[in-house]
């Protein structure tokens, strides 16, 4: 597309769009848009942009990837643009040095606005403890069993002093806290509800001050475990009733406690036949839809834990697994190390939602969602 004309639709999608950064590169907007009221509330905005993206942009804003190597390489580049991905998440084999992070972040940040109109979503793991990224440089964050023999205040002068790194690298969103019980490697604060919830509020809070958003995981709980998820699957026979007193509970407090538009939910990739006999959580409509957003009330996005994870790659097609979960209820799928296994996860996903196998009025919806957190994004 010319750069006349590219200016054009950035400047009819900022008439209807308000701060939106521009248009989606591959969308258009009929003539009828600029005689739209200049005034829209941010439900309005959203929902007019999400109607000028093609089906490819909205299917990108559903996929959180990996990508290869250091810089955004020709293989890299291609990926982002011939799959109009929204979001990225940063492992080890991606971070040097601050500031070659920096440029990075500053590469796909700027690819992902022209191919998209939004900013995405760039992730990292930076938990504490043994889950930790680029280790020279990042603050060397205790455990979150650590951390819960402490004191409150003091994990979130920790999540304070990390969170300023992570944004001066450009990344905006951490997959923390870990909210489950007594779990494995030292990631759990602690052993019970009461022990966890303060220490994981005291930790989004401080991200939050920062402006870094967070993420509870892995809903439902998988402290119970016996096999890493990213070996195998593994079951939890958890009943319901154990569920609200239990696993669940630290979920369900923080989401009464925190905000959704920067406060997530990250779903496991591990099954429980009490509540679900016959799907994983990640792909359960049951765990995601019926229990976490309608009976606990979460209004904010439904992430999958990594699909490339043993616990799903050995037993699910990829082309499936990614329309299963935002049926079943997820928002992001997170397909994290392969190009191949993350084209597959698209194009399945793209191929449903032409041939109807995807709802096309949930998948705006859904859209609309991360839109609108994008929306406040791009406004501060």
């Amino acid at each position: 597309m010319g750069r006349k004309l590219f200016l054009l639709l950035a400047s009819l999608c900022l008439l209807v769009a308000g701060s939106i950064s521009a248009c989606a590169s591959r969308g258009s907007f009929p003539a009828k848009s600029a005689a739209l009221p200049k005034e829209l509330t941010k439900e309005e905005k959203a929902r007019e942009f999400v109607a000028h993206m093609s089906d490819a942009q909205k299917i990108g804003q559903f996929m959180m990837i990996g990508i290869g190597g250091t810089s955004l390489d020709q293989d890299a580049r291609n990926m982002i643009t011939t799959f109009p991905v929204g979001n990225v998440i940063y492992f080890d084999r991606n971070l040097t040095n601050p500031e070659q992070v920096k440029a990075l972040s500053q590469s796909l940040s700027k690819t992902i606005k022209d191919e998209t109109g939004l900013t995405p979503f760039i992730a990292i793991d930076q938990e504490g403890g043994m889950v930790m990224r680029m280790t020279d440089y990042l603050p060397s964050m205790p455990s979150a069993e650590a951390l819960g023999q402490g004191t409150p205040e003091a994990a979130r002068d920790w999540a304070v002093k990390t969170a300023k790194e992570l944004k001066n690298l450009g990344i905006n969103t951490n997959f923390a806290p870990v909210v489950d019980l007594n779990g494995a490697y030292h990631r759990s604060y602690g052993k019970t509800p009461n022990q966890v919830i303060p220490f994981a509020k005291a930790v989004i809070q401080g991200y939050e001050m920062q402006g870094i958003k967070t993420s509870l995981k892995h809903f439902p709980g998988i402290g119970k475990v016996k096999t890493d998820p990213h070996v195998d699957g593994d079951v939890v026979s958890i009943s319901r009733e154990q569920l609200d007193k239990e696993d669940g509970r630290p979920f369900l407090e923080l989401i009464r406690q925190t905000n959704p538009e920067n406060t997530f939910v990250m779903v496991s990739n591990v099954t429980f036949p009490l509540l679900d006999a016959n799907e994983p959580a990640c792909l359960s409509k049951v765990i995601m839809t019926d229990i976490l957003r309608k009976e606990y009330g979460f209004k904010g996005l439904i992430l999958t834990d990594d699909m490339e994870m043993g616990a799903m790659a050995k037993h699910y097609a990829f082309n499936e697994m990614g329309v299963r979960a935002i049926k079943a209820g997820a928002d992001i799928i997170l397909v994290c190390h392969d190009y191949g296994h993350e084209q597959e996860v698209f194009n399945g996903l793209l191929n449903a939602y032409r041939d109807g196998r995807l709802d096309k009025k949930l998948i705006d919806e859904k859209v609309k969602r991360i839109v609108l957190i994008k929306m406040g994004m791009m406004e501060k």
